[in-house]
Order: structure tokens, then sequence, then C-alpha cells
């Protein structure tokens, strides 16, 4: 795993400026936003294919936008529950009839549990989701278990140093805040970029087991 080269990756483009601050104003809108996830698949499908010369080109809107709703519709299941278990809490505290403020301790404490262990679960299953969604058509192929556990335990040391830098890339994407909120414009998709070649480097090796998928 060559943290330098996802580092330097989006920079590699003569127009890298131009297409990062494009991508951080579609990120702030939502719905079009998920052009903006569609935009990272991408770009790690390049690097995956050893393509790291250039950043995707803003020309396949309708692909980007069925990537990024792909991944974000399956991220949503995953985390649906962390609703379900919180709602149920909350319905044995109010069948229960105890002392209010004892009860809504109790559901509080047992639910900032499970939602910490859920989130743990969630960064852990990310990369592996992700590569799914990137190299496999198909609304499903998120909950093909099989092979996300493929993904994960195929090169466990670079899935972990993954799991480590996306954290370190998430905090680099929060410095722009301190240019008075606008860089994070910049460096916000800047560390995107970044992620998306660690993704692409523990998805290459294994191309002929993978397909983008397509779209009209």
């Amino acid at each position: 795993m060559d943290i330098s080269r996802a580092f330097s990756y989006p920079r590699n483009d003569p127009r890298w400026f131009g297409k990062l601050l494009s991508l951080g104003l579609i990120s702030i809108f939502p719905i079009v936003n998920l052009i903006g996830m569609g935009y990272m698949v991408e770009a790690l499908r390049r690097v995956a294919r050893g393509d790291e010369a250039t950043l995707p080109e803003w020309d396949n809107y309708g692909g980007y936008f069925m990537d990024g709703l792909r991944v974000t519709v399956t991220y949503m299941v995953y985390a649906l529950p962390l609703l379900l278990v919180i709602g149920v809490l909350l319905g044995v505290v109010i069948a229960s009839g105890n002392d209010e403020a004892r009860g809504m301790g109790l559901l509080s404490m047992l639910a900032n549990l499970f939602q910490m262990f859920w989130q743990f679960l969630l960064w852990v299953v990310w990369p592996a989701l992700l590569l799914q969604v990137a190299f496999r058509e198909g609304w499903a192929v998120g909950f093909d278990f099989a092979a996300m556990m493929s993904n994960i335990t195929r090169n466990i040391g670079a899935y972990v140093m993954v799991l480590v830098m996306t954290v370190a890339f998430g905090i680099l994407g929060t410095l722009g805040i301190l240019a008075c909120g606008v860089g994070i414009l910049i460096t916000g998709p800047y560390a995107q970029m970044c992620m998306a070649h660690l993704f692409g480097q523990l998805a290459q090796g294994n191309m002929d087991q993978v397909h983008p998928a397509e779209y009209s």
C-alpha cells in the first residue's frame, strides 16, 4: 500500500484544482451530491486498472449518479439496524412504566453502546462495500457477504492500512474549515480522491474477477 502515491494522486492531473472544486461544489447539494460519490467510485476503478495519470473527467453525470445512488442506498440499509434497535429500546422504556429519567438514562446508555459498535462495523466494511459496488453490477452486490469477506481477508494487512488511512485522510479533509470554511471545498474532495486511490490499490491484482457496472 503506497501512501505517498495516494497523497499525490489528485495533483497528477494538470486540471486537478478545477475538477476538485467541481466535486466540492456538487457535494454541497442534497441528491446532487450522489454524483460526487459516483465520481469517487470511477476514480478508484481507474486506479485499479493502473490509470492514475489524471482524475476522471466530468462527462458521465448519469453513470456517476447511479453509482453514488447504489452506494448510498446500500449504506442506508446497513444503517437500518441502528434505527431499529433504538426504536425497540424506546418502546421497551415506554412500556415498562419505570421512572422516566431512569428509563431514558438506560436507553441513552444502551443506544450509545450499540451506536459505537455498529458504526465501527460500518467503518470496517466500508472499503469492501465500495469495491463491490465499483466492480459488480446490480443492487444486491453490497450484500454479497462472502465476496465482501474475501475483499477483507484477501490482503488483511493492506485492508487494515486502508482503514487507518481513511481516518487520517478524513482528518485532512476537514482542515479546510480553518480557511473560513471555504477551503473544505478543496481539502474535502482532495481527501476523497486520496481515499479513492487507496481503494483502487486494494483492488489491484484482482482485476480478473471484477467488472465495472455500466449505465446507458
